[in-house]
């Protein structure tokens, strides 16, 4: 279980990308569980709040993770890693921010474990023409046009 990942999708859409994903990859070592939202921000929660969350809950169940358990290691869990898929927009970031908060909150030896939290980067441009397709995960400046030669310069 050390060498699996769960991958934590924004939603329904990603976790279709990811399980098209597995069948090249294999899924013996993935897991896929798709977010419903934004995650609960539980520095500002209530502990009710955060005992009572289904999405916090589900992660928790699904990793194997126990309040007030310490780990030193990622032997004991169903997954040796999150693999976080969002979108590259102000939304993915958030949620992104909200689930290493809420490892960090409780379990914060887990992030200084060596690759426990990755994050699978979403191409922000996908361009097509004629079936082929170039993705290109940060936008950068076209080149510019050489000038073509004026045939009425002298």
């Amino acid at each position: 279980s050390e060498h699996c990942t769960l991958i934590l999708t924004e939603g329904d859409s990603a976790k279709a990308l990811a399980v098209s994903g597995l069948s090249v990859v294999g899924r013996d070592r993935y897991g896929v569980f798709p977010l419903r939202g934004k995650l609960l921000n539980v520095r500002d929660a209530s502990h009710d709040q955060i005992m009572n969350n289904a999405e916090i809950s589900y992660i928790k169940q699904i990793l194997g993770l126990r309040h007030g358990t310490a780990y030193d290691s990622v032997k004991s869990l169903r997954y040796g890693h999150i693999m976080i898929m969002t979108d590259q927009d102000h939304d993915g970031s958030h949620i992104k921010g909200l689930i290493i908060n809420f490892i960090h909150c409780y379990w914060p030896a887990l992030l200084r474990h060596h690759d426990f939290v990755r994050e699978f980067v979403t191409p922000i441009v996908k361009v097509s023409k004629a079936r082929q397709s170039l993705s290109n995960p940060s936008p950068s400046p076209s080149p510019r046009p050489s000038p073509s030669p004026n045939p009425n310069s002298n």
